[in-house]
């Protein structure tokens, strides 16, 4: 299990927590403020000082000069679902783990929507590419968050998110991170949770700060970060709360 917790380390470094920024939205919206230009929104969030972002396979072979040796890679292999779909809370397998591998992968993402109608096929391709990750030596990440978007901030729903994305093989767990009970929620799931950002909030840095607190491992914020006024800038700022340093990684 070397490879896996080298390549982990490469996205939570040494203090075992990470700032990701997921510039993966476009896989899903198309063309969105702040992602207009893939090039610009990679450049912007790696100067701030990023631990990983994580996007789909055609940005990862297009703008890979821009993050190659400065962020770490999170690959997401699953999608398939725009805007337009009829299915949208159907994610299904987009790219092969070994094609991740040829991209330069340090991690692999699958989107798991708990409580779909296709519940049951997501969780199928999910131990599809767990264990072919895990083969390789590549930790998977599972963004595991209700389908409905009114249970995103449930305890009781995020609870079950965390823990059935951990005892089925993840390495680390993407999802929401509720206003109570959270604490508990990180102790009952025995891998690193990363908060997802979700849609823009008035405040980012406050439930940065709520999450830590409870024990989380860190964040993965898009809107909030690219939708920014300043993107570079606010990873500064949410890269000190994560990492407890109120030091810039490129002051360091």
């Amino acid at each position: 299990m070397a490879g896996i917790d080298i390549r982990l380390r490469r996205i939570f470094g040494e203090d075992g927590k990470t700032v990701i920024c997921p510039l993966d939205f476009g896989g899903f919206m198309g063309p969105v403020e702040g992602l207009y230009d893939p090039s610009a929104a990679v450049r912007r969030v790696v100067e701030g000082g990023c631990d990983a972002i994580l996007v789909n396979p055609g940005l990862a072979a297009t703008e890979w000069e821009s993050y190659a040796g400065k962020a770490g890679l999170v690959l997401r292999v699953t999608g398939g679902s725009t805007k337009f779909s009829p299915n949208p809370t159907f994610h299904t397998l987009v790219c092969s783990v070994e094609e991740a591998c040829r991209l330069g992968a340090d991690a692999i993402c699958i989107m798991l929507l708990v409580g779909s109608d296709y519940e049951q096929e997501m969780f199928e391709i999910m131990g599809q590419v767990v264990s072919e990750s895990h083969s390789l030596g590549i930790p998977v990440l599972a963004e595991v968050i209700p389908c409905d978007p009114s249970h995103s901030f449930d305890p009781e729903w995020i609870s079950v998110c965390a823990r059935v994305g951990y005892e089925l093989g993840a390495d680390a767990i993407k999802t929401y991170c509720t206003s109570e009970g959270f604490e508990e929620i990180v102790k009952a799931c025995r891998v690193p949770i990363v908060i997802a950002g979700g849609p823009k909030v008035e405040d980012p840095n406050s439930v940065v700060r709520r999450a830590m607190a409870a024990g989380a491992a860190g964040i993965a914020f898009g809107r909030n970060v690219f939708q920014a006024h300043d993107p570079a800038a606010k990873v500064r700022e949410l890269y000190s709360i994560v990492h407890e340093d109120c030091r810039c990684k490129e002051g360091r």
